[in-house]
């Protein structure tokens, strides 16, 4: 059963540690577990100005940093490419992948996760559901985020995997991945060769 995530955040960085909830919006639906992070996020795990990372790049973040590959996917339910994406087959990607992390990150939509139009398109329990706040209401352009972790994100939908305690492997940045597609990508991302 998905269960909804609780997790501390630095209250006022200047200030010290105060802990506080997620707010509404931010990370919503989530098999995370609070004890998958016993550790509380502070001011010198932030990678980014912490004034602009919002709580899911957090969540993001500590998922990709551990042993694996992690699949970060985003996208919108109104979003006409991020619909015909899923009916390729997604769903069977990640229940053959029980060792992936697959975390679907919904933007661009006034802070909703859009969980159930994820469902509607067999994405499992076992996928992360979070949505990314915008700076203001999403229909303004100029109130969208256009990076995520420090990295430029300009389209939907777009897929990262990472592995390596957080190596960006692959960048489908513009339009569609297909099945076969991302199939391909988690290959790579879980052989033993590096660019080093």
């Amino acid at each position: 059963m998905t269960r909804f995530l609780s997790l501390a955040l630095v209250a006022g960085l200047a200030a010290g540690a105060a802990a506080a909830q997620v707010p509404p919006g931010h990370a919503t639906t989530s098999p995370i577990r609070p004890e998958d992070y016993p550790e509380r996020i502070t001011a010198d795990d932030l990678t980014t100005p912490p004034a602009d990372r919002t709580v899911t790049e957090e969540v993001v973040q500590r998922t990709i940093e551990r042993d694996g590959v992690h699949v970060v996917h985003f996208w919108a339910p109104w979003c006409g490419n991020s619909q015909t994406e899923f009916e390729t087959g997604w769903y069977e990607v990640i229940e053959e992948h029980p060792d992936v992390t697959f975390t679907f990150v919904t933007i661009w939509n006034d802070g909703r996760d859009g969980a159930d139009e994820l469902r509607r398109y067999g994405i499992p329990d076992s996928a992360t559901i979070l949505a990314q706040p915008d700076r203001g209401p999403s229909a303004n352009p100029d109130a969208r985020r256009r990076t995520f972790l420090g990295l430029p994100l300009s389209w939907t939908p777009s897929t990262w995997i990472f592995n390596r305690g957080g190596q960006l492997a692959t960048a489908f940045n513009y339009g569609e991945v297909s099945a076969d597609m991302l199939e391909d990508a988690i290959e790579h991302a879980q052989a033993d060769w590096t660019h080093d």
